[in-house]
């Protein structure tokens, strides 16, 4: 492979200090962001923690409708526009998609209200309990009149509140995305750091202060969102600049998006009914008990592997991309070849020392209420590396816009998931949660390989990538042997001692297969050169001077 290769992953931001800016921005928004659930799992009951993730699900649902697959379009279609200098494509392209939002983000909140005026009830997932929460905030902090504000109890309140942190959302979700796709971090990482520090002053003040509950986490996000939001159009008007609306750049929209758009809406139903489907079997209260033991714990340790990964992802796709373009396949197919087995080979070791010591960060980052969410930790970090196999190996579909595969193989894993969802989840709970997510990213990375591989044929060490799956299971079933009959009488301390020998044991059978080569060193040595020299790169603006 050629040096410029070997080092192109980070190289692409080297003179725009790209990489660096959003590794550090990430790592500051995630710990801002376990500062927020440090404090308010602690200030808040379980139960009122579920019910804040549930109503967060709802926004998700609400926001991938609306936004008909913009996003994911745009961070294709941005590269391409930038290649060819086609500054006024891409202008055309975001107003389009802004005015389409509007659109059907109005269409959808007309719904909800009409849902609620012919059946006098809000959906599941914003009934918060007989407590208006509306009607205590007015008569205990502001004491006028609550006539106007009667209307349905909470939900109108919490109706308009979702509305305008999805509308929030959008702006800033489209400006990080521009950003990401044309990989320039001027302005911009700030958006990530933004969402989460302002979200905590503003929680507390509504919160803990002014007692509200969690109506006063959803104002407070949606006061952050909006300062966010404001901020975000400031940057994309000053500089992309405002374009027409375009019906071929909505023609191309659709056609790449729509697909993964279909798809994605799945999932995000998904993601909201397993969480009703929770409060159906277990009862409202228990089910939100679940529903907070897993996202405030088991995800809270998961979660800390989506730093470095969601950087890379910011990366990885605009460069293949890149390479594509610019008719580089072979180095495009070494590229992933090479990602994929670094990838793999440094994530065991990673995710088996986190799980040792998951007891001490679930304490560290909530409290001592949350740890009976361990058991399904491995199953949620697997379910992690199967999904970044899926994201670094399966794009060949999506470099030929063949996306309605995106919504074929959707639908599939979308049954097959459902199915073991059904079934767990009266069994229990955090478990079947746990096995459904990890069938859904096994059933994608399965699906989507024979798809990309029919457009896109990448020639990959399939020997070597079973042995490094073995020499898992075998790392891992040591861990679990150990945990069970060697350590069970040194309590949380059993976790720490079990799987880190773990991970020492995959460490050993790596370096005695020789899996890790002098070019493996190169170009990690080369990726960390390029983050050095990210901090010493000049800034660029978003759009070149001859292109402005």
């Amino acid at each position: 492979m050629s040096s410029k290769t070997e080092r192109s992953l980070l190289d692409q931001g080297k003179s725009s200090k790209f990489l660096f800016t959003f590794f550090i921005s990430f790592a500051i928004a995630k710990a801002f962001g376990l500062a927020f659930t440090k404090i308010f799992t602690n200030v808040l009951s379980q139960q009122e923690m579920g019910q804040y993730y549930v109503i967060l699900s709802a926004t998700s649902l609400i926001m991938s409708f609306a936004a008909l697959g913009i996003p994911m379009a745009l961070s294709r279609y941005a590269i391409r526009y930038k290649t060819k200098n086609q500054i006024q494509n891409l202008r055309d392209f975001i107003f389009s998609g802004f005015i389409c939002f509007i659109i059907v983000e109005l269409l959808i909140i007309i719904g909800f209200i009409i849902y609620y005026f012919v059946t006098q009830a809000p959906p599941p997932f914003f009934d918060l309990g007989s407590e208006s929460i509306a009607k205590t905030m007015w008569d205990t902090h502001i004491g006028l009149p609550y006539g106007f504000v009667s209307v349905s109890d909470n939900y109108i309140i919490f109706l308009f509140l979702v509305a305008a942190i999805v509308v929030a959302q959008f702006f800033s979700t489209i400006c990080f995305t521009t950003a990401s796709s044309l990989q320039n971090s001027r302005y911009y990482a700030i958006i990530v750091i933004m969402r989460v520090l302002l979200q905590i002053p503003f929680g507390i003040l509504f919160t803990v202060f002014l007692d509200f509950g969690v109506f006063g986490l959803i104002a407070g996000l949606a006061i952050s969102e909006f300062s966010v939001a404001m901020y975000s159009a400031y940057r994309i008007i000053k500089d992309i600049g405002i374009g027409r609306f375009s019906i071929s750049e909505l023609k191309k929209l659709f056609e790449f998006g729509l697909p993964i758009y279909a798809s994605g809406i799945l999932w995000y139903f998904f993601d909201l009914a397993i969480l009703v489907y929770i409060k159906m079997v277990e009862g409202n209260a228990s089910g939100d008990v679940t529903i907070s033991l897993y996202r405030y714990g088991a995800l809270t340790v998961v979660n800390l592997v989506l730093l470095a990964g969601n950087v890379f992802g910011l990366v990885y796709r605009p460069v293949i991309y890149k390479f594509f373009e610019n008719d580089q396949f072979k180095d495009m197919e070494i590229f992933t070849v090479r990602i994929m087995k670094l990838f793999m080979i440094l994530f065991f070791p990673f995710i088996s020392l986190l799980f040792a010591f998951s007891p001490w960060l679930i304490q560290f980052f909530t409290n001592a209420e949350y740890i009976t969410s361990i058991p399904i930790i491995p199953i949620l970090l697997f379910a992690i590396l199967f999904q970044y196999i899926q994201i670094i190996t399966t794009y060949g579909h999506t470099l030929y816009m063949k996306n309605y595969w995106s919504f074929i193989g959707g639908v599939i894993s979308f049954i097959l998931t459902c199915t073991v969802a059904y079934f767990l989840i009266p069994i229990n709970g955090l478990l079947g949660i746990a096995v459904a997510y990890f069938t859904r990213r096994v059933t994608y990375l399965i699906i989507f390989h024979f798809v990309s591989q029919h457009y896109f044929k990448i020639k990959f060490k399939w020997l070597q990538t079973l042995l490094i799956l073995f020499y898992m299971g075998v790392a891992g079933g040591i861990g679990a042997v150990l945990y069970f009959y060697a350590f069970p009488f040194i309590g949380l301390w059993n976790y720490t001692a079990s799987f880190t020998i773990s991970a020492i044991i995959f460490a050993l059978l790596v370096l005695v297969s020789k899996f890790i080569t002098k070019g493996d060193v190169k170009f990690l040595t080369g990726l960390f050169k390029s983050y050095i020299e990210g901090i010493r790169g000049t800034k660029q603006d978003l759009i070149p001077e001859e292109a402005s």
